[in-house]
């Protein structure tokens, strides 16, 4: 489900107040508890402000991902995408090579909890950017504004979600019962996407200079928004 089962968070403070919620979110469920779980996550994290300044592999990797999906919006498509970033050579080679290249270029390895994450997210996206019939070719493969808007949001859910995760993932995994756990895991992931799309509306992904400052602070801004939101309902 999460990023990682085995990391049992902080200690003392708000990190104990977020693993209680996070364990009666667990076992019983429900908008309310998954509100003030993911508040507590937040408050664990330094409040609002801690979280977005901590989140700096996932708006990094965020910039890269939306400077890709904006390019892919030209007549070249998907090709005109992997030129913007630098990787037009990798036009021809396989899906794998491709996504491997691309996940490296904007996470890194992931060597810390923060870039697993953000390259966990970034997996989540561009599996459903690059076509697995390797017959089309990237050219004819051509994203809108819409579909770049929904695509940087999904990445923010993924995003959000997998930093949160690794702690509730640890309370699940105590259910002994996989099928309550998936239920609950869904509901976890719907309710961030509700929040992340409430909070992200009016986008204009094509008119963005995502490598630059206002790209930064565009992501550090949609995050802010979101953990504003959970903040206020500790």
């Amino acid at each position: 489900m999460g990023t990682s089962a085995s990391n049992s968070g902080g200690t003392g403070g708000a990190w104990t107040d977020f693993k209680r919620d996070a364990s009666a979110f667990a076992r019983h469920g429900g908008t309310n508890r998954i509100a003030k779980t993911l508040a507590g996550y937040v408050a664990a994290a330094g409040g609002a402000a801690g979280a977005v300044a901590a989140a700096g592999p996932g708006i990094s990797a965020g910039q890269s991902l939306a400077t890709f999906l904006a390019g892919s919006t030209g007549p070249a498509g998907v090709a005109g995408g992997l030129e913007t970033v630098g990787f037009g050579g990798l036009v021809g080679s396989d899906r794998f090579t491709i996504l491997s290249a691309l996940l490296d270029r904007f996470g890194g390895t992931g060597s810390n909890l923060e870039a697993q994450a953000a390259r966990n997210a970034l997996v989540d996206v561009l599996a459903e950017v690059l076509p697995e019939d390797e017959d089309v070719p990237l050219d004819e493969v051509r994203l809108t504004e819409p579909a770049v808007v929904d695509l940087l949001q999904r990445y923010l859910i993924a995003l959000i979600y997998n930093r949160a995760i690794p702690v509730i993932d640890e309370r699940l995994t105590r259910l002994q019962n996989p099928q309550l756990a998936q239920q609950r895991d869904k509901e976890l992931r719907d309710f961030i996407e509700a929040l992340v799309r409430l909070r992200t509306q009016g986008m204009a992904p094509l008119t963005t200079d995502w490598q630059g400052t206002e790209g930064r602070e565009f992501i550090e801004r949609m995050l802010r928004a979101v953990y504003d939101q959970l903040e206020a309902w500790e």
